[in-house]
Order: structure tokens, then C-alpha cells, then sequence
């Protein structure tokens, strides 16, 4: 019987008369190996049976094989959401053998000033900008002729690759829940014009409530409660907001059901029933939104978004924007999922009369 020979990178090096260093570069896609050679190698490997550990990463034609990733550097504040948008970032990097760059902005800065040096010294082939930098930031990425993709920006850009949760699909699915439970006084808590995803979540919410009163026999209304909100400096509350909060729960025809434009928003506010001694949910039901590791602990009914799979979509289109120019921007949203836990309960049963909830 004859033994089958195992090809080893010495094998192809030896075919090609080149260095088995070379080899074992081509192999893994990087950079510094011109595509011409890059191309003969993986050809030529494939043809002698050589089984290629990094089959599953894919050829990118790149000047020098980094990303950057640019953020507000309050983020840094927040591993619970963006850092796992940056691990699913740096998890599909691996795929295609490309390093990141992860600068953190302070966004006071002018953008001279501010701009990391990945971008002015032309060290990056793209880039990955997350959440709310400011715009001047992103017209010198344009003026620079860097591609890039923004993710849960404050405003959309149709120029431009665009990666979310789909807000408007998830807050929709918060209101129905509210609803079901027999809640009929709700409020919106949060600035809605704070961010585009704010904006979605609050149209989501609104047209849910919308609907309900237009194919049902009862009646929703629904009050916004401002004053809370984010920004690239981080998480804000203005005074009014504790105060138009208050005034809604502890009125003769009080709000029954809050949904919070994020989670921090909501587990905040929980704070301020606490003190108020409103209790939840046999008061009060309460739902959040992004699904933070403090949403379990809390017990809070939130939507759970897919943040790791966020920064694996950035990071595909980021790389397809490379390889195709030309091709026309996308905006891609990704599902959420809705995660009842304990903040949430049906109507307080002394606000309704024979079956029907009193407004």
C-alpha cells in the first residue's frame, strides 16, 4: 500500500524555488506579499493538496492591512455595549487576517487636533466609526478618500455603509408587550432626538400604540418624558427630567408603563421609583432597551441587541467596500429580540373596572 506524502510548506517552497518564509506569508494573507505572488502561492498549494489552516480566510486587497476603529472616547466607559461591538469587530478581522486599530476621540477636540494618526499618516486602509463622532470627523475621513462604515451613528448618511439594530422593530415589540399586559397610560423616556436609534425607537413605540388604537375596541395614549439621553460625552440628566418624571407617575391618572430608550436610562430611573416608593411592577412596568449585562441583574424586561454580530456586519462591509469601491452604500439592519424578565407585569388590577382599564 502506498503511503500518502504530506505536503509541508517546504514542499511548496521547493516547487517554487522561493523561501518557505514567503510561504507561510502568502498563506496567511498578509500584506506585505504582492497579490501576483499571493495568487501563485495559494494556486499552487491547493494543487499539491495542501491543507491551507487559513482556508477560511478570505483575500483582500489591502495597502496595509489595518483597520481603524474610531469612537467618542467616553465609549471607553461602556465596555457592556460598544466593547462587545469591538471584540465582534476584531473576531471577523481574524478572518481576513487584518489588524485593528482601535483609536478613542476626545470629541472636544477640533478635528486637526483630534484626528488620531492612523488617518492622517495614511496608516489604514478603512475605517469603522462607532456611535456619535462628530460630523467634521467624518467629512475628513471623505476629503482623505478613506472608506468607511458608521455604526449607531447620530444621523444617517446615505453616502455612506450603515450598520444598526433595527430600533424601530424592537420598540414596536416593547409597546405590544405593554399593551397586551393591559397598560393603557404609557410613556417614552428619553431625549428622542439624541441619537437616529433614539429617533427609530421612539417611532417603533409610537406606531405600535397607533395601531392598537386603530384595530381595538379600547384606547392607548402615551406621554414623552425628556431630559435623559446620550451623547459623546456620555450619558446626561437634566434636572426637568427627574421633575416631568415624577409629576407622570404620582398624578391622580398616573402612568402605568415606561418604556426607557436604553437600558442605563431605565436602571437610572428605577433609582428615582425607588425613592419615590413606586413600586415595580406591581405599580409600574418598565422596559429597556440593548440588554446589558446589569438588565439580568435588575430583572429588567428589555430588547436584547446582537452586539458582537453589529461589529462582525461593520466589519464585512468595511471589508466588501474595499474590494468593490463602486458599489452602492447599504444600510443594514440587524434583528432584535425582546427579554421579559421581572420589571414588567400586567395593569395594577385596582386601576380597571369590570374588564376595562380606566385612563
Amino acid at each position: 500500500m502506498e503511503t500518502i506524502k504530506k505536503v509541508t510548506l517546504q514542499i511548496i517552497a521547493d516547487q517554487l524555488k522561493v523561501s518557505k518564509a514567503l510561504i507561510s506569508k502568502a498563506l496567511s494573507n498578509d500584506p506585505a506579499v504582492n497579490e501576483e505572488t499571493r495568487a501563485l502561492i495559494w494556486k499552487t498549494s491547493e494543487e499539491l493538496g495542501y491543507k491551507i489552516k487559513s482556508s477560511k480566510k478570505k483575500m483582500i486587497s489591502a495597502g496595509t492591512g489595518n483597520l481603524a476603529v474610531l469612537m467618542p472616547r467616553a465609549y471607553l466607559d461602556d465596555p457592556e455595549y460598544w466593547g462587545k461591538i469591538i471584540k465582534g469587530i476584531d473576531r471577523e478581522l481574524v478572518e481576513y487576517n487584518y489588524s485593528m486599530l482601535l483609536s478613542s476621540i476626545d470629541v472636544s477636540l477640533r478635528v486637526n487636533d483630534g484626528m488620531p494618526t492612523s488617518i492622517t499618516e495614511n496608516k489604514v486602509d478603512g475605517a469603522i466609526v462607532l456611535g456619535q463622532l462628530p460630523k467634521e470627523y467624518t467629512d475628513q475621513l471623505k476629503k482623505r478618500n478613506i472608506p468607511f462604515v458608521l455604526v449607531d451613528p447620530s444621523e444617517q448618511d446615505p453616502e455612506v455603509d450603515l450598520v444598526l439594530a433595527n430600533n424601530y422593530q424592537g420598540a414596536y415589540q416593547a409597546a405590544q408587550l405593554l399593551l397586551r399586559l393591559g397598560h393603557r397610560k404609557l410613556a417614552f423616556l428619553g431625549d428622542v432626538e439624541t441619537t437616529w436609534s433614539f429617533s427609530e425607537r421612539y417611532r417603533g413605540f409610537k406606531a405600535a400604540i397607533q395601531s392598537f388604537n386603530t384595530n381595538g375596541k379600547e384606547e392607548a395614549s402615551f406621554v414623552t418624558i425628556e431630559g435623559m439621553g446620550v451623547s459623546g460625552n456620555g450619558m446626561y440628566t437634566k434636572p426637568e427630567y427627574v421633575v416631568k418624571l415624577k409629576r407622570s407617575l404620582m398624578s391622580d391618572n398616573p402612568v402605568t408603563a415606561v418604556f426607557c430608550a436604553n437600558d442605563l436610562i431605565a436602571i437610572d430611573s428605577m433609582v428615582f421609583f425607588s425613592d419615590w416608593e413606586v413600586e415595580y411592577p406591581q405599580q409600574l412596568s418598565v422596559v429597556g432597551f440593548d440588554d446589558l449585562t446589569l438588565a439580568d441583574i435588575k430583572g429588567l424586561t428589555t430588547i436584547s441587541v446582537p452586539k458582537e454580530e453589529i461589529g462582525v456586519k461593520a466589519t464585512q462591509l468595511i471589508l466588501e467596500r474595499l474590494n468593490t469601491p463602486d458599489k452602492l452604500p447599504e444600510l443594514v439592519m440587524i434583528s432584535t429580540t425582546l427579554v421579559q424578565r421581572g420589571s414588567t407585569a400586567n395593569v395594577p388590577s385596582d386601576l380597571e373596572i369590570s374588564g376595562k382599564v380606566v385612563n
